[in-house]
């Protein structure tokens, strides 16, 4: 399998995920989470070529791909938010919560 290539960013407000799909059929992209980890699938299909041609080179990944990203506790996880552009780049943005430095607490008194 080979290693899928796909970029990550990430400021104090957000983690930007952006995976190049040429050649991938919009319907053949899955986006879900499970627990902490974003898993991005995705198939490329070859195309159907004539029976008489012989390989010279073969540099092209044609199969199921599968994209696994563990993501900190600290996002909301329910405003995740995947699109794909015009040029077939997927863009999945988490957008993370404020950790306070520091912060006082109450005392509740019973």
């Amino acid at each position: 399998m080979p290693n899928i290539p796909y970029d990550i960013y990430e400021s104090d407000q957000e983690i930007v995920v952006v995976v190049p799909l040429w050649g991938v059929k919009p319907e053949s992209i899955n986006v879900f989470l499970e627990k902490n980890i974003l898993k991005i699938q995705w198939t490329r299909t070859k195309p159907q070529l004539k029976e008489n041609l012989v390989p010279q080179k073969e540099d092209c990944y044609w199969w199921d791909f599968t994209a696994e990203i563990h993501l900190p506790l600290t996002v909301y996880f329910d405003k995740i938010q995947p699109q794909l552009t015009k040029e077939n780049i997927l863009i999945v943005t988490v957008p993370k919560y404020a950790l306070p430095e520091k912060m006082k607490l109450e005392v509740q008194y019973l």
